[in-house]
């Protein structure tokens, strides 16, 4: 050991030497502590670890009435086709959702832009279910229907589709 550095460790009392060792240690816990919770916490805000999770956890899709997937959140993994048929006689629609594999629980199908509610939910063949949505009141016929008696087709209406497992 180097002269001078032995003559001022004689210097410095023993228990300062202890005093600075216990003080490196706990900054130096303290600092990867830190650290590690930075990292951690940058990694679960990352949009693309968020997206993928939420795709996981709760896989979901919007579509239209014309059976189109607008945006898929996770649900293409579960859905192979959509088929949205009109019933003027109900002012509603019928869905079919042909799962790719079973699905133990009806997919929760709610209207974005329009008044409708899942009248009824039946399991179809094989994989499909079958989703009658209809008006909630006939107070708002007239929203779809317009002024006249038959059902407006040409307007587009948005589902969404939620898989539940």
């Amino acid at each position: 050991m180097h002269p001078k550095l032995k003559k001022l460790l004689e210097q410095i009392e023993p228990w300062h030497v202890l005093g600075a060792l216990v003080i490196g240690i706990v900054t130096g816990f303290c600092s990867t502590i830190g650290w590690i919770h930075s990292s951690a916490q940058n990694a679960v805000l990352d949009e693309k670890f968020l997206a993928t999770l939420a795709a996981h956890v709760r896989p979901a899709c919007i579509f239209d009435s014309n059976g189109t997937i607008e945006a898929d959140l996770g649900a293409e993994e579960y859905i192979e086709d959509i088929q949205v048929t009109p019933v003027p006689q109900k002012y509603g629609f019928e869905i079919t959702i042909k799962a790719k594999r079973h699905l133990a629980y009806a997919p929760l199908v709610s209207a974005v832009n329009v008044d409708l509610f899942p009248e009824s939910v039946t399991r179809g063949k094989m994989n499909d279910w079958k989703i009658l949505m209809t008006q909630q009141t006939t107070m708002h016929v007239a929203y779809i229907v317009g002024d006249n008696i038959s059902m407006d087709t040409n307007t587009v209406y948005r589902f969404k589709l939620e898989i539940l497992h």
